[in-house]
């Protein structure tokens, strides 16, 4: 009893810790900043127009219980990927991912590129870039309580370039209106949430119970 009230209070500690797996944005050029946030915009407008590159970690190290359509990958011949059509790839159902977030949307009288390297702390996998794809996506991979919004238009365009180098990726994005949105899908983390399959009951409700069984324990004690 005691060995299985210890391994669930470890699962409430894990599941409940949150670090960013963003690490940092190199090489700014053609945006006033570029920044990892912990406060996204909420919720999110089409044109915001301030000349921002903006950053944050979505969910991390979800074990993915479908598979996800993506539309840019690292390496198509990579095991849990598969391609699905010329410009549509999905990974695989059982990989462990870890989603982020970026927003770039320009001044209307600044230069509409933004170029940057951008420094995670695990392989790049991906890229979701179409509007299908980041729609779907939203729900199972945005911020709990984040407003995306429904508007069109905001992914990447077909000449954007996104060059994956291993833990990195390179980028240069042009934008007008609507700017550009794009989710970037990496491997397991080191810095961020356990992997929790999506059926195992909240973290505020595991502890609920893990301190039922305490009190059980201290009266059969």
């Amino acid at each position: 009893m005691k060995s299985l009230l210890n391994i669930m209070l470890l699962s409430c500690l894990l599941t409940t810790t949150s670090q960013a797996t963003l690490i940092q944005i190199h090489n700014c050029t053609g945006a006033q900043q570029c920044i990892i946030t912990t406060a996204p915009p909420n919720p999110i407008i089409a044109n915001p127009n301030n000349n921002l590159l903006l950053a944050w970690d979505e969910v991390q190290n979800l074990l993915l219980i479908e598979d996800l359509m993506v539309d840019r990958v690292f390496d198509d011949t990579a095991s849990f990927v598969e391609s699905v059509n010329r410009d549509n790839y999905l990974i695989k159902a059982g990989t462990i991912i870890s989603s982020h977030y970026f927003q770039w949307d320009p001044s209307p009288k600044r230069n509409k590129t933004v170029s940057a390297t951008i420094q995670l702390d695990s392989q790049v996998f991906a890229f979701i870039t179409s509007d299908n794809n980041l729609f779907n996506s939203d729900v199972f991979l945005g911020l709990l309580g984040l407003n995306y919004a429904d508007f069109r238009l905001r992914g990447l365009e077909k000449n954007d370039i996104t060059n994956f180098n291993g833990p990195n990726v390179d980028i240069s994005w042009k934008a007008g209106k609507p700017g550009d949105w794009a989710r970037l899908i990496t491997a397991y983390s080191p810095s961020g949430n356990n992997a929790v399959p999506q059926q195992v009951p909240e973290p505020n409700l595991l502890m609920i119970f893990a301190m039922a069984l305490l009190i059980i324990v201290k009266v059969k004690s």
